[in-house]
């Protein structure tokens, strides 16, 4: 690989190479440097030092916020001069560590594929090194041509490099009497095209089950025990929904964040580790690249290239989280600052095995007279007719004025028939005590003192009703159609 504007290297090497491998710096979140008075320090005092800031620093960007793009590094390809461009910009990658890019860097793609042929050779009686992906296909089917389709990841890493040698004092044990060494290091980042993907594993899955960001189908226990609390949040009235679904997440993660903790790679003792992801799973996906290549003896040739940077995460500013949560603010705050004005609701309906009476079930006594003109019945044709106003005969209260019992001319013309309970308008069904509009159904929004809900349902018959049967006799299981 090459840059197109290399990057100054106080040790004459470049980005690629490993001459600066002990410009590693330091980082020791837990231990800090005590001084005291007339103290002799030496290096590894001052290590000390310089590592604690920067070990919480990477720690909490590790931690708290997590990989991905700050800002820039676009990946573009230039078919005209086969050429794969990533722009300069800025990155956190998995161990907490800010990669800056300052200028831009490019690769020959021809260059690069042949180079990546010669250690990657085709397995015998395969056609292809790689899978494909959802994102990058191959366009072309692959035959006997040995062509192959790679499925790749551009990817951004830390590459510190030493600099600016200053005269030092010689070392007693340095047989080579070195009387100067690097005083900085500059803390560089590269680009490299690798085929494994590098992204860990999301954390939290109990949590993103919860908000409906993973797919339930194949779920472990945890994904399941989420969509049960989920199940739980939705049968919820609406106007409580917000504070058990924050009462849903809390437990989910709760539970999460105590099974979560640093991988423990083989041979490492638990509890060294000290970041969510291991060295080699560290580094900052920018794009995920797709190559078609053909092949014919000694001949490679780059036949298409695929670039995807959506699959890149980005890290956003606080204060931007902070706005886009207000985005549905106004639909959740809404129910949760009205208060209740206690109207009557719609507990469930039954309909009678003629279907030419309905009963309505209410949580709280109705007015007695309100409730003349606050049913309608209407049905749906199947076979486009439209629709059919099913007359009402007679509306009366029961049960201390908890049943609406609504009498019909006849069934329902047709097989889809919609019920509306009136809440709003003229002349709505009022409460006895206290005396205000029906609010809706049982697991409905508040309603006010004013103006109530209107509760809708909406009913599916297959087949005739039945001729020989009391619609003054108890209904069956059959035909109880429960609100809940």
């Amino acid at each position: 690989m090459t840059t197109d504007h290399p990057l100054p290297c106080g040790c004459g090497g470049g980005v690629e190479d490993d001459l600066c491998a002990p410009a590693e710096l330091p980082e020791n979140p837990f231990v800090a440097l005590r001084v005291a008075a007339g103290m002799l320090l030496g290096e590894s005092d001052f290590r000390v030092m310089l590592g604690n800031p920067r070990g919480k620093l990477m720690l909490h960007n590790a931690w708290l916020h997590g990989a991905g793009v700050v800002w820039g590094l676009p990946v573009r390809y230039d078919p005209d001069l086969d050429e794969l461009h990533v722009g300069a910009g800025l990155a956190v990658d998995g161990r907490g560590r800010e990669l800056r890019l300052e200028g831009s860097w490019c690769v020959n793609v021809l260059d690069w594929a042949q180079e990546w042929v010669r250690t990657h050779p085709a397995r015998p009686g395969t056609a292809e090194e790689g899978t494909d992906s959802p994102e990058v296909k191959s366009t072309r089917p692959k035959g006997d041509d040995g062509g192959r389709s790679l499925s790749l990841w551009v990817v951004l890493e830390p590459c510190p490099c030493l600099d600016r040698k200053v005269p030092a004092l010689a070392d007693p044990c340095d047989v080579t009497r070195r009387h100067d060494d690097y005083s900085r290091v500059v803390e560089q980042a590269r680009v490299r095209i690798v085929d494994t993907d590098p992204t860990p594993q999301l954390p939290y899955p109990r949590v993103r089950a919860l908000l409906g960001l993973v797919d339930p189908a194949g779920g472990g226990p945890p994904v399941q025990e989420a969509l049960q609390e989920a199940a739980a949040v939705v049968a919820r009235p609406q106007h409580e929904r917000a504070r058990a679904l924050l009462a849903a997440m809390r437990r989910m993660a709760a539970k999460d964040v105590t099974e979560l903790g640093p991988p423990t790679p083989a041979g490492t003792p638990r509890g060294e580790e000290l970041y969510p992801v291991t060295e080699d799973c560290s580094a900052v996906v920018l794009a995920r690249l797709g190559v078609d290549l053909t092949e014919d003896g000694d001949c490679l040739r780059v036949r298409e290239v695929y670039v995807d940077p959506a699959v890149r995460r980005a890290v956003l500013p606080t204060t931007t989280i902070q706005e886009l949560t207000c985005g549905l603010a106004p639909g959740v705050l809404g129910g949760e600052q009205s208060t209740d004005a206690g109207g009557p609701r719609l507990r469930k309906i039954r309909w009678s095995s003629r279907r030419t009476q309905v009963r309505l079930h209410l949580t709280a006594p109705a007015a007695p007279g309100s409730e003349e003109s606050a049913v309608a019945v209407s049905s749906l044709s199947d076979e486009g007719r439209g629709w059919a106003h099913d007359g009402v005969r007679h509306i009366r209260l029961e049960d201390d004025g908890r049943c609406v019992v609504v009498d019909l001319d006849r069934a329902p013309a047709y097989e889809t028939v919609r019920i509306i309970v009136r809440g709003t308008g003229e002349a709505p069904l009022f409460g006895a005590e206290p005396r205000v509009p029906f609010a809706g159904p049982a697991d409905g929004p508040p309603a006010g003192a004013h103006d109530g809900h209107d509760a809708v349902v909406t009913t599916r018959f297959d087949g005739a009703p039945a001729e020989d049967a009391s619609d003054q006799a108890e209904p069956t299981h059959d035909d109880l159609e429960e609100w809940t």
